[in-house]
């Protein structure tokens, strides 16, 4: 018998069925998720656009046409100035107002501002307001310009915070509006001979009257006014409006660096509110992203990410070759790809892990970038709206990946230029000389606005 009972197969357990069942189950629930993302981001819909009107839908099917032809991108500027020069200052403007100026700029004044971004807040959007001022070698303009910028940016973080479409809202800060680029220059090469220790210019933020080894007397002025600049800013935004500081060109990024990083460890001890950007074209982004990353953890500061594949390619390798330097950026589309990806990939492990002390905006108009995002996202149970995680796109364009993505529950927030037409046009013209990838890429959402409009004359004609 009791040979018997051994041999007896033995039984499962009913709380062993019961977790059989309820991890098999939570699989099949995962793999239809995936499923279900997967088929929801191919971005293939026009349905996203049935949310513009039938005036916006032309207006994009015409810019996004004229923009497809590089010879326009490329001599914008001198179209510009002679368009100008033969219509005369207002009929140029009452021209440019209701077609490119509407496409990608928000307005004016706060009024105007406000009514688009309460269109785009309804439409699950989020503004990333960014004041179009910048300036790079041989545009330096004195401490006078420097504070009007500091004004300007002041007032940006005032309109970003003070209305009701804001939700965890953002602003771009260049640092070059506020700190000249020919001692960002200097400084890079300082600071490659000589690191300047981080506490020195939060000293310096704080008022205190730090000698930096190198700067001559007019230098070091400048250097202290500008750290009091960006000072203000950063204590005006802190714990209102998240800052996020544009990357430029790699002759001056190590000084931006260096004093974002720097506000980083005065203002980021209990979130980020001072984000830095990584170019992911650059072969040292992933170096650079790393260590950001360990210099967050020995400083004890959060650290938050805006992610871009960069856009200054062109100038970067001419600059390099006249120089006889390496040339900075990947060699192929491929590489970037796997630059970016890459890097994203350690942003959200980490992100995964502590997500109080990390934050990412995935700044891209790649579909596949955006796609291997939610799927990681997904994989390692980091909510579409948790706050760590955000996507981000320019205004104007890539509304197909914007909208779908936002009507997923997903936080997506668009680069919002705004001011006057003169302001803004010189901005204008720059990124999309800077971005033609990005236009050579707008054919596919092209195509998906045609579909939509085809869509509409068929109803119309068919109640006709």
């Amino acid at each position: 018998m009791m040979m018997c009972s051994r041999l007896r197969p033995s039984l499962p357990h009913p709380l062993s069925l019961r977790l059989l069942a309820t991890t098999a189950s939570r699989m099949t629930v995962a793999v239809k998720q995936r499923e279900r993302l997967s088929a929801t981001l191919t971005f293939e819909n026009p349905s996203a656009f049935r949310v513009k009107s039938l005036g916006e839908l032309l207006r994009a099917l015409g810019i996004f046409h004229l923009c497809s032809f590089s010879v326009l991108v490329n001599n914008s500027g001198k179209l510009m100035s002679v368009s100008r020069r033969l219509l005369g200052r207002r009929l140029f403007s009452s021209l440019l107002r209701p077609t490119v100026y509407a496409q990608f700029v928000a307005g004016e004044n706060e009024s105007e501002i406000s009514q688009s971004m309460e269109k785009m807040s309804l439409l699950g959007l989020r503004p990333m307001l960014a004041v179009p001022i910048e300036e790079d070698l041989g545009e330096s303009t004195g401490e006078k310009r420097y504070d009007d910028n500091m004004e300007a940016m002041l007032e940006c973080v005032q309109i970003s915070h003070s209305n009701t479409w804001s939700r965890d809202p953002m602003m771009q800060l260049k640092v070059t509006a506020l700190l000249s680029p020919e001692l960002c220059v200097k400084l890079t090469t300082l600071i490659a001979q000589q690191p300047y220790d981080l506490n020195l210019l939060v000293r310096a933020m704080d008022g205190e009257q730090i000698n930096f080894p190198g700067l001559d007397e007019s230098d070091l002025v400048h250097f202290l006014c500008s750290l009091r600049r960006l000072n203000q800013i950063a204590e005006a935004s802190v714990n209102k409006v998240r800052v996020l500081v544009d990357a430029e060109y790699t002759y001056m990024n190590p000084a931006l660096s260096l004093v974002t990083m720097a506000m980083m460890k005065k203002f980021n001890k209990d979130g980020a509110w001072i984000w830095n950007t990584y170019q992911c074209y650059l072969k040292e982004s992933r170096s650079l992203l790393l260590e950001a990353l360990r210099l967050s953890e020995t400083e004890g500061f959060c650290l938050g990410v805006k992610l871009v594949r960069g856009a200054y390619m062109d100038k970067e390798r001419k600059l390099a070759e006249k120089q006889g330097c390496p040339d900075p950026v990947h060699k192929c589309w491929e590489d970037t790809n796997d630059s970016y990806n890459g890097s994203m990939d350690v942003m959200l492990e980490d992100i995964s892990k502590n997500p109080e002390s990390y934050r990412i905006i995935v700044a891209t108009h790649n579909e596949e970038s955006v796609r291997r995002a939610a799927k990681r996202m997904e994989e390692l149970g980091i909510a579409n709206d948790g706050g760590s995680v955000c996507f981000g796109q320019l205004l104007g364009m890539c509304d197909h990946v914007s909208l779908t993505l936002a009507k997923e529950g997903y936080a997506v927030y668009k680069s919002v230029p705004y001011g006057s037409v003169d302001d803004t046009l010189p901005y204008l013209m720059r990124r999309a000389q800077e971005n033609q990838t990005v236009f050579q890429g707008i054919r596919k959402e092209r195509d998906l606005l045609k579909k939509e409009l085809f869509r509409r004359l068929t109803l119309r004609w068919g109640r006709s």
